[in-house]
């Protein structure tokens, strides 16, 4: 009886109602992202601008917590103290005031006629950052700036809505679930051998995966949710224990996990299948040290590990058995091949060398936000292997470690560092390295930053922004399992 009362569930209140519209807007808009090809459109990315100013101005909002909705007694909670005391708030203000005013002080216009366009030089302020003055419909500073933005009011929503746990469950539980769905598609678009993405719309030498235009884009994708789901299942796993229960979910989300990585592999994105190899590894020997470290006892029959492994390895027979794995094959083969003389890595090292150059002659002031590709040109024009008399247009360097301090210049770098420093700091703090969901987050979002150096995750909105909203989230768990309660931000 006693073993039953410890492994039942407690009630607890319920969601306050503007809690719940907080995650009725949050939720679409990060299941939105990926499904709208990446958010990599104009259109998408006004919509999902929309949506964060929406979900931090209901977060803003005031709420009364009747005795219904706390166990504890009644108050009024005010989220603005908490957003002025978020550093990264401020930090993401002072970037896009930043980027506005390398907006205001261009130092090329873009031209064109019938056949080609060209960057005409004009005279700026030699003190202050400048940008390309380009097309928005082509893709300019202020279409960078809508991305930034609205990850930084997602980020900031989502520092100051969440009240309560489940909340969080709520949301890393919907993220697996939608990338699950969204990797399922793959396989079955795959299959089906159609060209268009989602059978919907025409890429012209696009090489896609699932919803994703550009395939390297959905490996680091999927990467990053296979270590949320890893993370619930580890969490589950030793809650379990903690509350001597005798099942838990613990399976259902090592197989999304599992799905998440074949997903991975079947992007055939080398770049993403190393960094999760080596970031999956890493979280391996992680979770094995939190197992024998922890001092709760299991009360689960031996009988149901077992069960479970059975089920996971049946299922990922099941999976080998019904794909074709042909392509696959052939890719890793290719990985294991690769070498100098490849084609692909002299055209990457070309360009990383011309990045190089660009950054040794912009870091200070950068070529403001979105303005690389624009620029780019002209210092792969003694590189014929990837100019090609310019025919071949470079989009991004592939290597947003070098790409992002281009366009953002030394300020830019440092508000970016600050945010990074506070993050890191706030995660070593409050002990992530021994939390389940913290510590898989943060493998997760280092897995993004290896793959960044050999790619552009980054430069996918539903990337950029989904990767700041689960750190925010890893943060907030943290911060409510060591005890932060609402009263907490509510003085």
């Amino acid at each position: 009886m006693l073993a039953m009362q410890v492994a039942g569930h407690k009630q607890r209140a319920p969601l306050h109602p503007l809690e719940r519209w907080f995650l009725g807007i949050v939720l679409p808009e990060l299941v939105f992202l990926p499904w709208a090809f990446g958010t990599m459109h104009v259109w998408s990315q006004c919509l999902a601008l929309g949506f964060g100013v929406l979900a931090l101005g209901v977060a803003l909002w005031p709420r009364f917590y009747s005795v219904d909705l706390t166990e504890g007694p009644e108050f009024h909670l005010r989220s603005w103290p908490r957003l002025i005391r978020f550093p990264l708030f401020w930090l993401g203000l002072a970037l896009l005031a930043y980027i506005g005013l390398q907006a205001s002080n261009p130092s090329w216009v873009w031209e064109r006629s019938a056949t080609q366009w060209w960057l005409r030089r004009v005279d700026d302020t030699p003190w202050l950052p400048t940008s390309v003055d380009t097309p928005f419909e082509r893709f300019d500073i202020w279409r960078q700036f809508i991305i930034y933005t609205a990850t930084w009011l997602t980020a900031s929503g989502l520092w100051i809505g969440i009240t309560r746990r489940k909340s969080l469950h709520i949301l890393l539980g919907t993220l697996v679930a939608n990338g699950c769905v969204l990797g399922l598609v793959g396989f079955v678009h795959k299959a089906s051998g159609a060209s268009k993405v989602l059978w919907l719309r025409e890429f012209p030498e696009a090489i896609s995966f699932a919803s994703f235009v550009y395939r390297n884009h959905a490996g680091a994708y999927f990467g990053l949710l296979s270590f949320v789901a890893l993370g619930l299942a580890v969490w589950h796993f030793f809650e379990g224990r903690k509350r001597m229960a005798r099942s838990t979910p613990t399976a259902v989300w090592l197989i999304a996990a599992l799905l998440l990585v074949f997903a991975v592999v079947f992007s055939l994105s080398r770049g993403a299948i190393i960094s999760v190899t080596v970031f999956g590894l890493a979280a391996l020997i992680a979770v094995v040290i939190l197992r024998f470290t922890s001092a709760t006892r299991s009360t689960v029959p031996t009988i149901v590990p077992v069960l479970v492994a059975l089920g996971v390895i049946g299922t990922v027979g099941w999976m080998i058995r019904q794909i074709d794995f042909s392509e696959v094959y052939y890719r890793f083969e290719a990985l294991s091949k690769l070498q100098a003389n490849d084609p692909s890595v002299i055209s990457r090292q070309l360009a990383r060398q011309a990045a190089v150059e660009m950054l040794g002659e912009h870091w200070q002031r950068g070529v403001g936000a979105g303005g690389f590709s624009y620029l780019f040109p002209e210092y792969i024009k003694g590189k014929p292997l990837i100019y090609e008399g310019g025919r071949v247009f470079w989009e991004h360097a592939h290597n947003d470690w070098l790409e992002v301090p281009i366009e953002l210049g030394l300020t830019g770098v440092l508000l970016l560092a600050a945010g990074a420093a506070w993050v890191g700091s706030t995660w070593w703090r409050m002990r992530g390295w021994r939390h389940p969901v913290g510590l898989m987050i943060a493998l997760g979002a280092g897995q993004v930053l290896a793959h960044a150096v050999m790619d552009f995750p980054f430069q996918n909105p539903a990337i950029l922004v989904t990767w700041w909203a689960l750190l925010i989230i890893g943060l907030r768990w943290l911060e409510l399992d060591g005890g932060g309660q609402v009263k907490q931000f509510t003085r």
